[in-house]
């Protein structure tokens, strides 16, 4: 029911898309900066956004001015709101030949057949220095986090000079005093379930393309993202020892650490690609810069880890209520209706609110009387996971039935945890509940009025029908289901031949050697058929941590690299089989956490995870891997 209902709202969905406002076209100059000495760089940069089909870029006429770097080609999408704005810059790095104030002349770009014409630029060159150069940087300096609106872009607080590699100067050295990875951690001492920010940050004044070489799995802590993977985090500007950085937050995260002890929070790795303009001599304060002296290094940064040292939760006045809930809190209890029938089920709300370990928190414990049954609670979360601690509610939704008739009270409920601010345990109660059980009787159908006895007949046979209401429902609704099983096995077996090609040449094992009832990446396969699959890699990570989870007994937060590795060389697999599983987990985390590259081979990165899960096996069985 839920596939058919799908289909029907994405054929609606589709109907107001194809009516939705579609991104215009624009095309723009802009210089930077506008006023500049003679001896300071200025960056020209031909902006194209949302062209789908660029055909040509004519630039302006800029005889002016000497052509140090260009044109650059750079190519940027910015997603705000579920639309996607697409972006083609064509830069030059100049330096005016003489002082005055030039204007250079709009360009033209044909994009899709149409000609567009761009504004008109005005550059005021003085005889002096202004101090303005530093902000004169190609765009491919925001080109550090996605999200970057060159129609709106910051300024850039770096020295053009910071490119300059000068003889005798080291590369390495210069990008140590030039850019830093930093981790930063809100507190380096908390209780059990407290939680700290970390923040894994960027320090520069270099132009460089960055990605993440190696994520920190934060072993020893519950993890709530504060950052999505595709979400665009800009930059700020800082200083630090004196000198002005560009700042931009690689990853940001609440952790909540699960034990006690000195526990550390992982480096990070970040590669970046960068590039020099080699000095090669000087007349005055210009540099002489030749076509061949542009040098390209990459360079992996490392942060310092962070020991965090994680204080246990006292033993002396802790409630026998308590269940490891961390921060501040309140209860309320309410039922659906306080009077019903023996033949009905009745249902208790229990509302946590407040700040703290919020993903953590259990029902509280309830001592039923005899007369009611309970069953298991459904579970409601409105939380935050922006503000820090987790602020929010959680529902507990129980259903419960009384076999008797009479006036009930439930027990009081108590909700006991651990203030980390005060360093107490705290208890707080809810309302006391009573409600009336009443016998249940079956519906009587009542007759409009004016009914004859001429009906008798026909009212006795609606009598009847509404008395067995139940089970014609349950029948009808069997037959509607038996239906739907049926169609949506044959959709699924015709998805599925799609893939058979990639997956014979995969390798297997056979099929003897493991035994699979259910395929563990069902919502995985499900995304991989849709026209855009935006959350392949958040879906497909989270399955397979379960199923690893599942395979080896483990919590679904204990699911890394170095815990699979020694779980599994102690399960006698081999050890072809456990690098292979530990690079499926270190490609997919890549690609999750990455903002700066996406990888499109979805089909293969499935026949992947596939082939681990049959190498594997399901839990419990005697495989000898």
């Amino acid at each position: 029911m839920n596939a058919f209902s799908t289909k029907i709202f994405y054929s609606i969905l589709l109907l107001f898309l194809c009516c939705g406002v579609v991104a215009q076209t624009k095309f723009m100059v802009t210089a930077t900066p506008q006023k500049a000495g003679k001896d300071e760089y200025i960056t020209l940069t031909l902006t194209v956004a949302n062209g789908n089909n660029v055909q040509k870029i004519n630039p302006p006429n800029i005889t002016d001015f000497k052509v140090v770097s260009g044109p650059n080609t750079t190519t940027e999408e910015n997603t705000i709101n579920g639309v996607t704005s697409q972006y083609i810059l064509l830069s030059y790095i100049l330096l005016a030949k003489n002082t005055g104030t030039f204007n250079i002349p709009p360009a033209t770009a044909i994009v899709n057949g149409q000609t567009f014409k761009s504004n008109a630029v005005s550059i005021s060159v003085s005889k002096n220095p202004t101090g303005n150069s530093g902000q004169a940087t190609a765009p491919a300096s925001a080109s550090m986090m996605p999200g970057f609106d060159p129609f709106n872009e910051p300024q850039a607080q770096v020295s053009f000079s910071d490119y300059i590699l000068r003889k005798g100067e080291n590369i390495a050295e210069k990008v140590s005093n030039n850019m830093q990875l930093k981790l930063q951690t809100s507190k380096t001492s908390c209780y059990v379930g407290e939680p700290l920010l970390a923040s894994y940050k960027l320090y520069t004044r270099l132009r460089s393309e960055s990605s993440l070489s190696e994520n920190p799995s934060f072993n020893g802590f519950s993890v709530v993202e504060m950052m999505q993977p595709n979400e665009g985090a800009g930059f700020s500007t800082e200083k630090l020892n004196g000198r002005s950085y560009n700042v931009y937050t690689i990853r940001k995260v609440q952790l909540y650490p699960l034990q006690s002890g000195q526990v550390e929070v992982e480096t990070a790795k970040l590669d970046n690609r960068i590039s020099f303009i080699k000095y090669t001599g000087n007349n005055g304060n210009s540099y002489n810069i030749a076509p061949d002296a542009l040098i390209t290094e990459t360079v992996t940064l490392n942060c310092k880890p962070v020991t965090i040292n994680v204080k246990p939760l006292p033993e002396a006045g802790k409630p026998e209520s308590f269940s490891g809930a961390v921060g501040n809190f309140s209860i309320d209890a309410s039922l659906q209706k306080n009077t019903f029938g023996t033949n009905e089920t009745g249902k208790l709300y229990i509302t946590i609110s407040g700040r703290g370990n919020m993903q953590l928190l259990t029902q509280p414990p309830i001592t039923w009387p005899k007369e009611m049954e309970a069953f298991d609670a459904r579970v409601t979360d409105n939380t935050d996971n922006k503000t820090v601690p987790i602020s929010g509610s959680k529902t507990f939704e129980i259903p419960f039935t009384v076999g008797k008739t009479g006036l009930y009270q439930l027990p009081t409920i108590n909700f006991s945890f651990f203030d980390p601010t005060t360093g107490t345990y705290k208890t707080v109660t809810a309302a006391d509940l009573s409600f009336n059980v009443v016998k249940g009787n079956k519906e009587i159908l009542k007759l409009p009025a004016g009914t004859t006895g001429d009906n008798k007949n026909t009212i006795s046979l609606i009598n009847e029908i509404v008395s067995y209401r139940w089970l014609i429902i349950l029948f009808i609704t069997g037959i509607i289901i038996s239906i739907l099983i049926i169609w949506l096995s044959k959709e699924k077996k015709q998805k599925k031949k799609t893939l058979q090609g990639q997956q014979k040449s995969a390798d297997t094992i056979k099929a003897s050697d493991f035994y699979i009832t259910q395929n563990p990446l069902t919502k995985t396969e499900d995304c991989l058929f849709k026209n855009e699959c935006v959350s392949f890699y958040n879906i497909i990570n989270e399955e397979m941590k379960n199923f690893l989870a599942k395979r080896f007994d483990l919590a679904a937060e204990e699911v890394n690299q170095k815990n699979l590795a020694i779980i599994m060389d102690r399960a006698g697999i081999a050890n072809t089989h456990i690098l292979q599983v530990q690079q499926l987990i270190k490609d997919i985390e890549w690609q999750l956490y990455t903002p700066f590259e996406r990888n499109e081979a979805l089909n293969e990165m499935y026949v992947r995870a596939q082939n681990v899960i049959h190498i594997l096996g399901e839990k419990n069985t005697n495989t000898n891997l």
